[in-house]
């Protein structure tokens, strides 16, 4: 019989780097409600319908996002759950958490770089000639021509690139799910260009490096730090306000422009949904007026044929 918690037996069935999320949250969730650590995992299972709706006002006014409270919220029914088939909770919480609504949020502007931006980017960091900066370069590249999350380009090894099919297998995504991008030249001329400096050692694909470009090839460039990167760089080129999921915007928003089907632009991102995808779709009133002028009702004209 296991000894396990219901809530470490559900963050056992998450991937990695969703595991390193829900305990930040749960722990945030902790500290908000007063609770002891040593109590979290009793605390957890014991949530009603009424503390339920209690915790999300505490994090509503501690001013975390829709999109935060209802990932918290999701997990916490989960929990709850498992716990019930352990029989630590009763069938009746399960229920009745589940009748918890969702937060609702207005559309999320977010930041897309425009095609000046992107190229002002690539320019900045081919202006400089050190380690970092062709590391960075790569970074950069893959986030806007593969649409990856930090959390998935952070854990990427050397052995995920292929050479032969050009491509890059995510192991673990987001779900615990794994899937291959298919890399666009420019994307691998650039990394190809970092792996001559890095070597074709085994380690982490974006390993850490220092401002003197030493490279310690069993620690990866951490999500925090891609953060602080695009942050940082954005900032140099005159762009304030983006951050990395703004180039995850980019990707998606440039795609559907170039008038890739919806269907396969949600693949491409790794979502399970495709509703998920229409939220990234930033493309502008330009060009939903070019849409409209090409919209017509005529019909074909009819060919008659021609006599011997």
């Amino acid at each position: 019989m296991t000894t396990a918690t219901p809530y470490a037996l559900y963050l056992s069935r998450l991937s990695v780097n969703s595991q390193r999320s829900i305990s930040s949250q749960m722990r945030s969730i902790a500290r908000l409600m007063q609770w002891q650590d040593s109590m979290l995992d009793d605390k957890l299972c014991q949530i009603d319908y009424q503390q339920a709706l209690q915790i999300r006002a505490v994090m509503t006014h501690a001013k975390w996002s829709p999109r935060s409270i209802n990932r918290a919220m999701i997990s916490i029914k989960n929990i709850v759950k498992v716990a019930a088939l352990m029989d630590k909770a009763e069938l009746s919480q399960v229920a009745n958490l589940q009748t918890i609504n969702q937060v609702k949020h207005g559309e999320h502007l977010g930041t897309p770089l425009s095609t000046e931006q992107v190229t002002a980017v690539f320019t900045y960091f081919k202006s400089q000639s050190s380690t970092l900066a062709m590391r960075n370069l790569a970074i950069f590249s893959l986030f806007l021509g593969t649409g990856l999350r930090r959390s998935e380009l952070s854990a990427l090894m050397l052995h995920d690139y292929d050479n032969v099919t050009h491509s890059l297998v995510v192991a673990a995504g987001k779900g615990n799910k794994s899937r291959t991008l298919f890399l666009p030249v420019w994307v691998e001329e650039n990394l190809l260009a970092w792996l001559k400096v890095r070597s074709r050692q085994h380690g982490y694909l974006l390993c850490k490096s220092t401002l003197t470009g030493k490279l310690t090839l069993g620690v990866p460039t951490s999500p925090t730090s891609l953060y602080r990167l695009v942050k940082d760089t954005l900032y140099e080129i005159g762009v304030d306000n983006v951050s990395p999921h703004d180039l995850r915007r980019t990707f998606i928003t440039r795609l559907l422009e170039q008038n890739v089907d919806i269907n396969t632009v949600r693949q491409m991102a790794g979502h399970a949904d495709i509703s998920t995808t229409t939220i990234y779709d930033k493309r502008d009133n330009a060009f939903m007026k070019q849409a409209a002028s090409v919209l017509d009702y005529t019909p074909p004209l009819k060919q008659t044929k021609r006599g011997r």
